[in-house]
Protein backbone atom coordinates (compact mmCIF):
# COMPACT_ATOMS: atom_id res chain seq x y z
CA UNK A 1 0.00 0.00 0.00
CA UNK A 2 1.54 3.16 -0.72
CA UNK A 3 1.66 6.24 1.75
CA UNK A 4 2.06 9.53 0.73
CA UNK A 5 5.01 11.09 2.63
CA UNK A 6 4.21 13.53 5.07
CA UNK A 7 6.88 15.92 6.82
CA UNK A 8 6.80 15.73 10.58
CA UNK A 9 5.29 19.35 11.74
CA UNK A 10 7.76 21.74 12.70
CA UNK A 11 7.81 23.94 16.03
CA UNK A 12 10.23 27.12 16.54
CA UNK A 13 10.51 29.63 19.42
CA UNK A 14 11.67 33.19 19.59
CA UNK A 15 12.46 35.26 23.21
CA UNK A 16 13.68 38.77 22.23
CA UNK A 17 13.61 42.38 23.67
CA UNK A 18 14.11 45.52 21.37
CA UNK A 19 11.54 48.20 19.28
CA UNK A 20 11.38 49.17 16.12
CA UNK A 21 7.94 50.86 14.46
CA UNK A 22 6.50 49.61 10.91
CA UNK A 23 2.50 50.56 9.95
CA UNK A 24 0.24 47.73 10.05
CA UNK A 25 -1.07 45.20 7.28
CA UNK A 26 -4.87 43.83 7.02
CA UNK A 27 -4.93 39.89 7.85
CA UNK A 28 -4.79 37.46 5.15
CA UNK A 29 -7.20 34.40 5.52
CA UNK A 30 -8.88 35.25 8.54
CA UNK A 31 -10.58 32.43 10.51
CA UNK A 32 -14.45 33.60 11.03
CA UNK A 33 -14.55 34.69 14.85
CA UNK A 34 -16.12 32.88 17.63
CA UNK A 35 -17.81 34.55 20.16
CA UNK A 36 -16.26 37.53 21.67
CA UNK A 37 -14.48 38.13 18.63
CA UNK A 38 -12.06 35.48 19.15
CA UNK A 39 -11.07 32.94 16.70
CA UNK A 40 -12.05 29.10 17.87
CA UNK A 41 -8.12 28.12 17.29
CA UNK A 42 -6.72 30.97 19.49
CA UNK A 43 -9.69 30.44 21.61
CA UNK A 44 -8.76 26.83 21.85
CA UNK A 45 -4.89 28.10 21.91
CA UNK A 46 -5.64 30.64 24.91
CA UNK A 47 -7.61 27.62 26.77
CA UNK A 48 -4.66 25.49 26.59
CA UNK A 49 -1.76 27.84 27.46
CA UNK A 50 -4.00 28.90 30.48
CA UNK A 51 -4.61 25.41 31.75
CA UNK A 52 -0.56 24.31 31.55
CA UNK A 53 0.20 27.69 33.72
CA UNK A 54 -2.63 26.94 35.91
CA UNK A 55 -0.83 23.09 35.88
CA UNK A 56 2.04 24.89 37.10
CA UNK A 57 0.69 27.08 39.34
CA UNK A 58 1.17 30.15 37.33
CA UNK A 59 -1.61 33.07 36.57
CA UNK A 60 -3.79 33.27 33.53
CA UNK A 61 -2.83 35.19 30.96
CA UNK A 62 -4.70 38.18 29.38
CA UNK A 63 -6.13 38.01 25.96
CA UNK A 64 -4.40 41.49 24.61
CA UNK A 65 -5.81 42.88 20.93
CA UNK A 66 -2.52 44.39 19.95
CA UNK A 67 -0.89 41.69 20.54
CA UNK A 68 -3.65 38.96 18.71
CA UNK A 69 -2.49 41.35 15.96
CA UNK A 70 0.97 41.25 15.88
CA UNK A 71 0.27 37.03 15.74
CA UNK A 72 -1.59 37.60 13.18
CA UNK A 73 0.35 39.78 11.14
CA UNK A 74 3.42 36.80 11.52
CA UNK A 75 0.79 33.75 10.82
CA UNK A 76 -0.57 36.02 7.53
CA UNK A 77 3.10 36.47 6.31
CA UNK A 78 4.41 33.05 6.92
CA UNK A 79 1.45 31.53 5.31
CA UNK A 80 1.81 33.94 2.41
CA UNK A 81 5.26 33.64 1.70
CA UNK A 82 5.12 29.46 2.73
CA UNK A 83 8.02 29.29 5.52
CA UNK A 84 8.44 29.51 9.13
CA UNK A 85 10.37 31.68 10.32
CA UNK A 86 10.83 34.60 13.36
CA UNK A 87 12.63 36.89 11.46
CA UNK A 88 11.02 36.87 8.14
CA UNK A 89 13.06 38.00 5.09
CA UNK A 90 10.92 39.43 2.11
CA UNK A 91 7.34 39.92 4.40
CA UNK A 92 6.28 43.21 5.04
CA UNK A 93 6.95 42.82 8.89
CA UNK A 94 9.77 40.93 9.16
CA UNK A 95 10.83 41.19 12.39
CA UNK A 96 8.91 40.33 15.96
CA UNK A 97 9.68 44.25 17.18
CA UNK A 98 8.23 44.90 13.91
CA UNK A 99 4.89 42.98 14.18
CA UNK A 100 4.32 44.22 17.99
CA UNK A 101 5.13 48.15 16.75
CA UNK A 102 2.77 47.77 13.46
CA UNK A 103 0.28 46.56 16.45
CA UNK A 104 0.92 49.56 18.70
CA UNK A 105 2.05 47.30 21.71
CA UNK A 106 4.29 49.01 24.42
CA UNK A 107 6.05 46.21 26.00
CA UNK A 108 8.76 45.60 28.52
CA UNK A 109 8.80 42.17 27.76
CA UNK A 110 7.47 39.39 25.00
CA UNK A 111 8.31 35.89 23.54
CA UNK A 112 7.10 34.42 20.19
CA UNK A 113 6.43 30.97 19.73
CA UNK A 114 5.68 29.46 15.93
CA UNK A 115 4.56 26.52 14.65
CA UNK A 116 3.57 24.97 11.15
CA UNK A 117 1.95 21.65 9.92
CA UNK A 118 -0.13 20.23 12.65
CA UNK A 119 -3.63 19.30 11.97
CA UNK A 120 -5.10 21.23 15.38
CA UNK A 121 -4.40 23.87 18.07
CA UNK A 122 -4.71 21.29 20.47
CA UNK A 123 -1.57 19.67 18.36
CA UNK A 124 0.27 22.59 17.93
CA UNK A 125 0.15 23.36 21.96
CA UNK A 126 1.23 19.73 22.80
CA UNK A 127 4.20 19.94 20.25
CA UNK A 128 5.44 23.46 22.06
CA UNK A 129 4.74 21.62 25.65
CA UNK A 130 6.79 19.07 24.18
CA UNK A 131 9.83 21.22 23.52
CA UNK A 132 11.79 22.74 26.26
CA UNK A 133 12.09 26.69 24.81
CA UNK A 134 8.36 26.35 23.58
CA UNK A 135 7.24 25.35 26.87
CA UNK A 136 9.35 28.13 28.97
CA UNK A 137 7.73 30.91 26.65
CA UNK A 138 4.63 29.47 27.65
CA UNK A 139 5.32 28.51 31.37
CA UNK A 140 7.29 32.12 31.81
CA UNK A 141 6.64 34.38 34.93
CA UNK A 142 7.74 37.42 32.74
CA UNK A 143 4.44 37.90 30.58
CA UNK A 144 0.87 38.42 31.60
CA UNK A 145 -0.90 38.61 28.09
CA UNK A 146 -1.36 36.58 25.31
CA UNK A 147 -2.31 36.83 21.33
CA UNK A 148 -2.43 34.36 18.84
CA UNK A 149 -2.55 33.83 14.85
CA UNK A 150 -3.80 31.10 12.72
CA UNK A 151 -3.35 30.85 8.86
CA UNK A 152 -3.27 28.52 5.75
CA UNK A 153 -1.58 28.96 2.89
CA UNK A 154 -2.24 28.51 -0.73
CA UNK A 155 -1.59 24.64 0.06
CA UNK A 156 -4.20 24.56 3.55
CA UNK A 157 -1.11 24.22 5.76
CA UNK A 158 -1.88 25.73 8.76
CA UNK A 159 0.43 27.93 10.87
CA UNK A 160 -0.08 28.72 14.55
CA UNK A 161 1.31 31.80 16.42
CA UNK A 162 1.89 32.86 20.10
CA UNK A 163 2.98 36.23 21.13
CA UNK A 164 3.03 36.84 25.09
CA UNK A 165 3.94 40.08 26.23
CA UNK A 166 4.07 41.77 29.71
CA UNK A 167 3.18 45.82 28.84
CA UNK A 168 5.41 48.90 29.57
Amino acid sequence: MFRPFRPAPVVWLLVLASACATPASPTEMPEAPAAGGVSATASTIVQLTNAERSNAGLPSLRINGQLMEAAQLHADQMARLGRLEHVLSGGQYPRPEDRLAAAGYQWSAYAENIAMGQSTAAAAMDSWMHSSGHRANILSTSVTEIGIGFARDSARRPYYVQVFGRPR
